[in-house]
C-alpha cells in the first residue's frame, strides 16, 4: 500500500505522539524509538549465517545486530556448532554489568527463548554455551526466563543421569542467581531445588564414576577437575536458602 508524502510525515507525527504519552504513563525518558537493534561482535573465529542466505551458507557482516544473531540461530538451529558460536557471541555481548539496556533488549527479541531450545535440543558445549548466557541473564531478568518455563529446563540439566559436572555448575550459578527476584525464589523453590542442591553437595556425583557424560565422553573427565569447587559453592548457596 503506498502512501504519499504527507500521509507518511502524518504517521510518524502519530507514532511519535503515541510514544510520548505511552513514556509520560511509565516515568520513561522521551527518547527516539530505535529502528535498529544492537550490533553484535561475534568472534574472529566465528561464521554466523544469514537468515536470508542461510542454504548459501553466505556469512553475516561483523556489525550484526541482535535480532539478526537470533535470526540465524534459528536458521541453524540443528547445528551444534553454529548454535554454539552464536550463544559464545551473545555471552561476549551481555556479560558486562552495565549493559542492562542490551539485556532489555534480548529479552524483548524472545532471546531467552532461543536460549532454552538450545539448552533442551543439545547437549555438550553447545548447551553449555547457551547455561552461561542464562545465567548472565539470571538476576535481571529473572521473571522472564521463569516465565518462559526456564526453571524447568535449568532443573533438568540437574538431575539428568550422567550429566557433564561443567553443566550442573552452569545450572546451579543460574539458578542461585534466579534467587535474587524473590517471585522467580519461591518458582524455584517448588522445584525441590534445595533438596537436589544439597544432595549434590553432600553425594558429589562429579567425583563419582567418571566414565564421561552423555554428550561429551572426553568432557566430564576434564571439567571435574577444574569445576568441584564452584559446584560445590553454587550448590551449598541454593541449599542454604
Amino acid at each position: 500500500m503506498n502512501y504519499n508524502h504527507d500521509t507518511d510525515q502524518d504517521l510518524d507525527w502519530a507514532a511519535d505522539q503515541l510514544r510520548r504519552q505511552k513514556n509520560l504513563g511509565k516515568g520513561l525518558p522521551d527518547t527516539a524509538v530505535r529502528r535498529v537493534t544492537a550490533s553484535l561482535t561475534a568472534p574472529q573465529n566465528l561464521t554466523l549465517r544469514a537468515p536470508l542466505a542461510a542454504s548459501l551458507g553466505a556469512p553475516v557482516p561483523p556489525d550484526s545486530t541482535i535480532g539478526n544473531a537470533l535470526s540465524a540461530l534459528a536458521i541453524n538451529s540443528g547445528s551444534p556448532e553454529q548454535c554454539r558460536g552464536v550463544c559464545d557471541s551473545f555471552l561476549a555481548l551481555l556479560s558486562d554489568r552495565d549493559r542492562i539496556q542490551l539485556h532489555t533488549e534480548f529479552v524483548e527479541l524472545k532471546g531467552i527463548e532461543a536460549l532454552l531450545g538450545v539448552v533442551q535440543t543439545h547437549g555438550g558445549e553447545t548447551g553449555l554455551s547457551a547455561l552461561r548466557v542464562l545465567d548472565k541473564l539470571s538476576r535481571t531478568s529473572a521473571r522472564e526466563i521463569s516465565a518462559a518455563g526456564g526453571i524447568d529446563i535449568i532443573v533438568h540439566c540437574l538431575v539428568q543421569e550422567g550429566q557433564a559436572p561443567s553443566m550442573m555448575e552452569a545450572a546451579l550459578r543460574t539458578l542461585h542467581g534466579l534467587t535474587f527476584d524473590n517471585d522467580a525464589k519461591e518458582q524455584v523453590l517448588r522445584r525441590d531445588v534445595r533438596e537436589i542442591a544439597e544432595s549434590l553437595v553432600e553425594n558429589r556425583p562429579w567425583e563419582k564414576g567418571l566414565q564421561g557424560s552423555i554428550d561429551d565422553p572426553e568432557e566430564e573427565e576434564r571439567t571435574a577437575r577444574e569445576r568441584k569447587p564452584e559446584q560445590s559453592s553454587s550448590g551449598a548457596r541454593l541449599g542454604a536458602m
